[in-house]
């Protein structure tokens, strides 16, 4: 091919826009990339050459173009702007070069023009970007600084004086002012090597000096930056302050070190669970209180007691669903079998967003509690009784003294009837010691403690009560020890064994036995144990006997056992009963010894 149909072709078919203009400046030739790049055609550039150039720019384009064809400059990556037909700018790069004729002198000049909008526009959004990243790294409240890869430092954002109390001018010139901790530079020297290593970012915690001399802890994140061919150009250091969680996380662990001991050394129980209910954690004191081995065992509904089982599935069900506290108080039964009473008060644990998290259940043992209550309430009710009793036996005393009184007046003139007169006197003094025993429970009494023999005071209680136990066809059966005397009033003290005797007795449906026997123990008392063959007490009504009217006979009042146990209790005794249905009933009695020792009985 000719070089003539080359340049010919290359002026034509090239994607750069080629012109030729006069030594005047009027466009004579253009190609096609031209009209392409402006849209202008070369009809509308002979009649105003001008055509495609802002008119910002006629004046400047002019200069250059007389540059170009009087002094024969070359004008190379000449970067402006021109304007298409349709309006709309076009960023272009200019090669201006001068055109001679044989003679070499300058005829006009030649120009090939490239379009670099893309280019611009990606350097604007550079420029835009880097701006906008500029800002966010100057204005941010991490710090952020550039090394080299020798660990020279480059940069540092002016957060670094709200952190430490540097200015910006502290750190001129760059590399100046070493912060890390002596202890830590180790530490970050490891982690320089990795990041050179393994071209990947890194996270640690790193303390730096303050301008007052005092250490920071930062959170840092060090971050590679490589350059076209993969090598780390720089690395950049993002360190956020973390002082105040890591005094919050100490002053969490110091909280929850204080909550674990007192979890683990409180008597109250401690339960925590999850949304669902499914345990968690078990204080020890489970352990402690319910006699299991296991300290993580799972407290057992099948250990609640039949009565308060379905109140306390129904209380935790609700619990869960309602997300609401509650109290519940129930029966549960201990490894050794010992029945006690719980408070339970469940809470629902709520995180920061309202959510739940799970619950956390404290029981407390209220066994004593409760115990304590019910004396109160039965000590309640014998005060009542006993102002009952004192208002009772002062309206019976005053006619019982008018009808004694009369009686013994008229005792001379009954001769003939003397031995219903000497029954009435015998009721009215009856019915007179009846009355001072409702006394009992009305006041304390000064009572006439003396050294008894307790098997002489049975004997006569056995005797007075024989005839009674006959007609029945029971037997009583004696086994009485060498026992030191008691101190006791005998008159309380048979009523308190007669009152004893004659349950048992009631209690024995037919032929059947009581066995009384009698023992010294270590303690510095006498026991006196009564076991019978009757009936029995079952085990729930066993607990409420001596309650002031609670009684298991079809016409008793129950004031007999509460009686009983007071007058036992007034002697500093002790007085227990034990019983089984349809097993028979024990009643043990222990009473202190004389002060004064006159012998055994």
């Amino acid at each position: 091919m000719l070089p003539d149909q080359v340049l010919r072709a290359f002026f034509l078919y090239t994607t750069d826009a080629i012109s030729f203009c006069d030594i005047d400046h009027n466009l004579i030739l253009i190609n096609q990339a031209f009209g392409h790049y402006y849209g202008w055609t070369l009809h509308d550039l002979k009649r105003d050459p001008y055509c495609f150039i802002p008119s910002d720019l006629e004046t400047e384009t002019r200069q250059l173009f007389d540059a170009v064809c009087t002094m024969g400059i070359h004008l190379n990556n000449y970067e402006t702007v021109r304007l298409r037909k349709d309006g709309t700018l076009l960023h272009v790069n200019l090669t201006v070069a001068p055109v001679r004729d044989a003679s070499g002198a300058i005829i006009g000049s030649s120009c090939i023009s490239r379009d670099i909008s893309d280019r611009k526009t990606a350097e604007k959004a550079l420029r835009e970007s880097e701006s906008k990243y500029r800002l966010l790294i100057d204005h941010t409240q991490d710090i952020v600084a550039v090394y080299t890869p020798a660990m020279e430092r480059i940069y540092i954002s002016p957060s670094v004086e709200q952190h430490l109390g540097y200015s910006s001018a502290d750190f001129l010139p760059p590399g100046r002012l070493q912060l890390t901790h002596p202890d830590d530079e180790p530490l970050l020297h490891a982690y320089h090597q990795e990041i050179l290593q393994t071209k990947m970012p890194v996270q640690f915690e790193i303390r730096s000096k303050g301008k007052n001399g005092s250490y920071v802890t930062f959170e840092t994140r060090g971050v590679p930056i490589l350059n076209d061919h993969g090598d780390v150009e720089n690395i950049m250091f993002v360190s956020r302050n973390v002082m105040e969680r890591k005094v919050s996380e100490a002053a969490l662990l110091r909280s929850e070190e204080k909550n674990r001991i007192i979890a683990e050394h409180t008597e109250d129980l401690i339960m925590i669970t999850d949304q669902a209910g499914e345990i968690v954690y078990l204080s020890p004191s489970h352990e402690r209180i319910f006699g299991r081995a296991n300290p993580q065992f799972l407290p057992a509904l099948q250990s609640v007691h039949d009565e308060d089982r379905d109140l306390v599935s129904k209380h935790f069900q609700q619990l869960i669903q309602t997300q609401k506290s509650g109290t519940i108080e129930f029966r549960y039964q201990c490894e050794n079998g010992k029945w006690i009473v719980l408070e339970s008060k469940g809470v629902p644990i709520m995180n920061q967003e309202g959510e739940c998290d799970g619950f956390i259940v404290v029981s407390r043992d209220i066994t004593e509690r409760r115990h304590n209550e019910d004396l109160l309430r039965k000590a309640e009710k014998l005060s009542l009784i006993g102002e009952l009793a004192a208002g009772i036996a002062h309206e019976i005393r005053n006619p019982l003294t008018s009808l004694k009184g009369f009686i013994q007046l008229l005792y001379p003139t009954l001769q003939e009837n003397k031995l219903y007169a000497d029954i009435m006197l015998s009721e009215l003094e009856r019915i007179n010691f009846i009355v001072s025993e409702l006394l009992v429970l009305a006041k304390p009494q000064n009572m006439q403690i003396k050294p008894l023999s307790i098997s002489v005071l049975l004997q006569n209680v056995l005797a007075l009560l024989a005839s009674e136990a006959n007609l029945k066809n029971i037997r009583f059966q004696t086994s009485f020890g060498k026992c030191p005397l008691i101190a006791g009033e005998e008159n309380q003290l048979k009523q308190v064994f007669i009152n004893v005797i004659k349950n048992s007795i009631e209690a024995i449906s037919g032929h059947g036995q009581i066995r009384i026997t009698t023992r010294s123990l270590p303690n510095g008392q006498v026991l006196v144990r009564l076991a019978d063959t009757g009936c029995g007490v079952s085990e729930e009504y066993l607990s409420k006997l001596g309650e002031p009217f609670f009684t298991t006979k079809e016409k008793g009042t129950g004031l007999g056992l509460m009686i009983s146990s007071k007058i036992i209790k007034d002697h500093n005794g002790h007085f227990e009963i034990t019983s089984k249905k349809n097993k028979g009933t024990v009643v043990k009695i222990s009473l202190p010894i004389a002060e004064e020792q006159i012998g055994p009985s």
